[in-house]
C-alpha cells in the first residue's frame, strides 16, 4: 500500500500520539498493539488511522461512506446508500457530517496539517474502530 499524493498523515498508516507531543509511526495494526504494549496508557493520547491513505477514493466500502460523497448524493440516493434510513435519521447524519466536513476544512485553512477523512457507518454495520485495538490498562 502507498500513500496517495497530497497526503500529510506520516509515513506510517497509523500514527499513535503521546501526550508529549511525539508521534510514533507504524505500518499496521500488528505494530500498534506492539507499540502500545512497550507504552504505558498515561503517555498515549490516541491512535489515529491513515483513513485518507488507507480508504479507497469513492467510499465503495459495504460499511462505510466518504462523508463528501454522501453530501453530494440526493436525499433519496442518501437515504437509499445508508440503508434505508428514515428521513429523520438523514437529516442528523447530514447535520453531523456537513459539521464534521466544515470543521476539517476550517482547520485545514486556519493551517492544521492533517487532512482527516470523514466517512459516515452504514446503518446495521459494524465498523472496526482503532480505539478497540488493545491498549495495555
Amino acid at each position: 500500500m502507498n500513500h496517495r499524493p497530497g497526503c500529510t498523515f506520516g509515513h506510517g498508516f497509523f500514527r499513535i500520539e503521546l501526550r508529549s507531543g511525539e508521534r510514533r509511526f507504524c505500518r499496521d495494526e500488528q505494530e500498534v498493539e506492539q507499540a502500545c504494549a512497550l507504552l504505558t496508557t498515561s503517555v498515549i493520547r490516541r491512535v489515529v488511522r491513515d483513513g485518507y491513505c488507507m480508504d479507497d477514493d469513492h467510499g465503495e466500502s459495504p460499511d462505510v461512506i466518504q462523508g463528501e460523497r454522501f453530501l453530494a448524493m440526493s436525499k433519496t440516493d442518501a437515504m437509499e446508500a445508508m440503508g434505508g434510513i428514515s428521513e429523520a435519521e438523514y437529516l442528523r447524519a447530514y447535520r453531523a457530517i456537513e459539521d464534521a466536513v466544515l470543521a476539517r476544512d476550517r482547520a485545514i485553512s486556519s493551517g492544521a496539517v492533517d487532512r482527516p477523512s470523514i466517512v459516515i457507518k452504514k446503518k446495521g454495520r459494524r465498523v472496526a474502530d482503532v480505539a478497540a485495538l488493545q491498549v495495555p490498562r
